[in-house]
């Protein structure tokens, strides 16, 4: 009996035909995710700065949507960054609902102080996120009427 399946799924690109496995191994992993979750963390800042409640809100949610699909893609992160969505995360989310932006922004620095305390529990010390000095020039952070 061998250990080599009787059929296996072929994935058309349109430019090419990939296996499940093939595919497998192209999938992001957190070196591809967390960049993006910063870009979306940069965003809610400066959009809760500007006291914008509906994107500070819409960035903080896709950033996690982003970090639950890295802990699907790299289960031995699940643990933690369930903890930290529950724990750090939340705060700021609350922050942002109940338009406390003292609050929003304390919580927030604190949230990023665990992201990085966590780069360093993963063996990562040399990753050390910061908020950058300038809100991102791609959106306008203007809250609207």
């Amino acid at each position: 009996m061998s250990d080599v399946p009787e059929h296996d799924h072929i994935i058309d690109t349109g430019k090419s035909h990939l296996t499940l496995e093939e595919l497998g191994h192209v999938q992001p992993g957190m070196a591809r995710v967390m960049p993006e979750v910063g870009a979306r963390i940069w965003k809610c800042f400066y959009a809760g700065k500007a006291k914008n409640k509906p994107l500070a809100a819409f960035q903080l949610k896709e950033a996690v949507n982003l970090m639950e699909m890295g802990v699907l893609l790299r289960p031995k992160y699940t643990d933690n960054m369930y903890k930290f969505i529950e724990e750090q995360v939340e705060v700021v989310k609350k922050a942002i609902n109940d338009e406390d932006w003292d609050t929003f922004e304390s919580s927030f620095h604190e949230m990023i102080d665990c992201a990085n305390a966590y780069h360093e529990v993963y063996d990562k010390p040399y990753l050390k996120w910061k908020i950058p000095d300038m809100p991102p020039p791609d959106l306008d952070m203007t809250p609207r009427g």
